[in-house]
């Protein structure tokens, strides 16, 4: 059951309904996701030292590859290869070692797979629903409409920033705030997870380095 109290959005990738109404007026950025192939990032997990109130690093590195386009219904995607390493066994909320691939593309500022569920949205402030959990939750994100300064050892980023988020069946939304933090034309540079009951995280995923075509 604790494995089933996280919040998701750095284990998986979330699902949404996407839609093409109430965008931004403003022009959205070119290739806001760096959707170019051979664009490669790696990432290191860090977890929550209680005692001192710090993240540290553990041995668990996640790289991502943009290895090929894929057309769909005449829409061209872009897969992502998934590839972690490091994980012994000693990290349970961590992802698990191995090789994932995800096909998505960019429409209209929001991040989509085949079958049009949003990863990402850079184009609107609205709150998009996503899924429901078996233990009286929902999951939704939205944008926020702050961007934020995030230093990582891959350098200094100035950030779009999706809020991740567990409401309850009659609408309370739990402790819990993710985020995923991206910039324009780099990708995705910090990411967290949390319980559903706590207001604070205790992972994080950090870009580490990085190369854009």
């Amino acid at each position: 059951m604790k494995r089933k109290m996280l919040i998701l959005c750095v284990l998986i990738l979330g699902y949404a309904c996407s839609s093409d109404d109430n965008t931004n007026p403003n022009e959205q950025p070119d290739n806001f996701y760096a959707l170019t192939v051979g664009n490669t990032w790696e990432y290191v997990y860090y977890l929550k030292d209680n005692d001192t109130n710090t993240f540290l690093p553990t041995t668990i590195i996640e790289t991502v590859n943009i290895t090929e386009t894929v057309e769909i219904d005449n829409n061209t995607y872009f897969n992502f290869k998934h590839v972690v390493t490091g994980n012994d066994g000693t990290y349970p909320y961590f992802p698990d070692n191995g090789e994932r691939n995800y096909t998505l593309r960019d429409s209209l500022g929001f991040l989509i797979d085949e079958v049009g569920l949003i990863k990402y949205n850079n184009s609107d402030y609205n709150e998009y629903f996503m899924f429901n959990l078996d233990f009286d939750y929902s999951y939704h994100l939205a944008l926020s409409n702050v961007m934020d300064n995030i230093t990582t050892n891959a350098g200094s980023f100035t950030c779009y920033d999706n809020h991740y988020y567990f409401k309850d069946f009659n609408g309370n939304i739990a402790n819990a705030l993710d985020h995923i933090y991206r910039e324009d034309g780099i990708g995705e540079v910090l990411s967290t997870m949390s319980f559903v009951t706590q207001s604070e995280h205790f992972i994080e995923k950090r870009l580490e380095s990085y190369a854009i075509q």
